[in-house]
C-alpha cells in the first residue's frame, strides 16, 4: 500500500518547507516592490505559493478525515489548533507590525489590517467548510459514490485543471468588483477577500483528492498540461511588461490586476499537480527540510515583524535593495527559526500560543500547512 493510500505523502514535508521559504523571499522585498527583480518575486509568489498552500492543506484535511471518520471531532480540534495562534497573532503580532510601520514612517496612520495573518483566518473558514462537507458525506457518502462511479474515471486532467482555475478566477473577479466601493479602512481589512473566496475551490479540490484516490491520480496524471499552463502564464506576464505601458494608466492598472488574478487562479492547480508528482517520488526528506517544516508555523507568524524591525534598524544606512533584502531575509528567517528551536520546543505554553499544540500533542492533529 502506498504512502498516499495510507493518507501520508512524505515528500510534502519537504515542499511545505520550500513553500514557506518562498514566503520569506516575498516579504523580504517589502518597501522595494518597485525594483524589477523584486517585482518578479512578487508576481511568482502571487501566482503559485498561497493557492498551492491551500490545495495542499485541503489534501491533508482530506487525508485526516479519511483516517478519522468522526469528522466533527477532528475538525473541532483542528479549529482550536488554528484559532489559538490566530488570536495571538491578531492581539499581539498585528499591533506590533502596525507600531513598526508607524515607526518607519513617523506621522503616518496606516489603516487597521490583519497583514500576513489572512492565511490563518482563511484556513479557519476552509476548515469550517470541511466540517460541513464531512457532515454531508457522513449522511450521504458522496465521495464514495463519486469514487466508484465511471464518470470520474473518464475525467481528464486538462479539464480538471482548467475548470477549477476558471471557477477560482471568476470568484476572484466578482469578489473584487463587489468590494470596490470600500473606503481605505475597509479595503485594508478586506484586501485579501478576493483571494480567500477564489482559493476556496482550490482547497475543496485538495479535500476531494484526499478523499478520492482516483481523482488524485487524475490530478497528477501527467506533466504536459500543468507545465503548459505555467508556461502560458509566464509568457503572459513577460509580454505584459511590453504591452501594458502602451495602455492608458487606468486601463493598464485594471488589466494588470486581472492578469495577476488569472495567474493566482490557474497556476496553483497546475503547480500542485507537479508538486504532488514530485512529492510522491520523494522517499526520504533531508533533516534540515524536516526541521524547517516543523518550524513553519512559528516562522510564518514571527518573520514578518522581525523583518520590519530589521528594515527599521538599517534604514539610516540607506542600504541598496539587495543588501536590505539580505538583511531582512536573514533576520526574519534565522531569528524566527531559532525562536522555534530554542523557545517553542522547550516551553509548552509558548508552543500552545504560537502553534496551537497542547503540551501533550494528539496524534489526531495534522501540522498546519503554511
Amino acid at each position: 500500500m502506498s504512502a498516499a493510500t495510507q493518507g501520508r505523502i512524505e515528500g510534502l514535508v519537504a515542499w511545505r518547507a520550500l513553500l514557506m521559504l518562498g514566503g520569506l523571499l516575498l516579504h523580504a522585498t517589502m518597501g522595494r516592490e518597485d525594483y524589477a527583480p523584486f517585482a518578479a518575486i512578487n508576481i511568482v509568489s502571487g501566482s503559485f505559493r498561497m493557492g498551492t498552500f491551500f490545495m495542499i492543506s485541503g489534501l491533508l484535511t482530506g487525508f485526516a478525515l479519511t483516517r478519522h471518520p468522526d469528522g466533527p471531532e477532528w475538525v473541532t480540534r483542528r479549529l482550536l489548533q488554528l484559532a489559538v495562534p490566530t488570536l495571538v497573532g491578531l492581539a499581539v503580532i498585528c499591533p506590533v507590525v502596525r507600531m513598526l510601520l508607524v515607526a518607519g514612517e513617523p506621522g503616518s496612520t496606516p489603516p487597521l489590517s490583519v497583514y500576513h495573518l489572512w492565511f490563518m483566518v482563511a484556513l479557519m473558514h476552509y476548515t469550517g467548510i470541511a466540517w460541513l462537507v464531512a457532515r454531508v458525506d457522513r449522511r450521504w457518502p458522496l465521495f464514495r459514490r463519486v469514487e466508484s462511479g465511471t464518470m470520474l474515471a473518464r475525467l481528464r486532467q486538462s479539464l480538471l485543471l482548467v475548470a477549477v482555475g476558471t471557477l477560482a478566477f471568476l470568484l476572484m473577479v466578482e469578489t473584487s468588483a463587489a468590494t470596490a466601493w470600500l473606503d481605505d479602512q475597509g479595503e485594508s481589512l478586506l484586501r485579501h477577500l478576493p483571494l480567500v473566496v477564489g482559493y476556496a475551490p482550490l482547497f475543496l479540490l485538495g479535500l476531494a483528492c484526499g478523499q478520492m484516490p482516483t481523482l488524485r491520480r487524475i490530478l497528477t496524471g501527467g506533466v504536459g498540461v500543468p507545465a503548459a499552463i505555467i508556461a502560458v502564464a509566464t509568457m503572459a506576464h513577460l509580454g505584459a511588461r511590453w504591452w501594458l505601458p502602451l495602455l492608458r494608466p487606468e486601463v493598464a492598472a485594471s488589466a494588470e490586476q486581472l492578469l495577476l488574478m488569472a495567474g493566482a487562479a490557474w497556476c496553483p492547480p497546475a503547480a500542485t499537480a507537479l508538486i504532488l508528482r514530485s512529492a510522491l517520488a520523494i522517499r526520504r526528506v533531508p533533516v534540515v527540510l524536516a526541521q524547517l517544516s516543523d518550524a513553519s508555523l512559528t516562522m510564518y507568524l514571527l518573520h514578518y515583524p522581525l523583518m520590519l524591525a530589521a528594515r527599521l534598524a538599517i534604514a539610516p544606512l540607506a542600504p541598496s535593495p539587495w543588501t536590505g533584502f539580505a538583511v531582512m531575509l536573514v533576520a526574519g528567517g534565522s531569528l524566527s527559526y531559532l525562536i522555534h528551536r530554542r523557545v517553542v520546543l522547550r516551553v509548552p505554553l509558548v508552543a500552545l500560543l504560537l502553534t496551537g499544540r497542547w503540551p501533550r500533542r494528539s496524534t489526531a492533529l495534522q501540522p498546519v500547512t503554511v
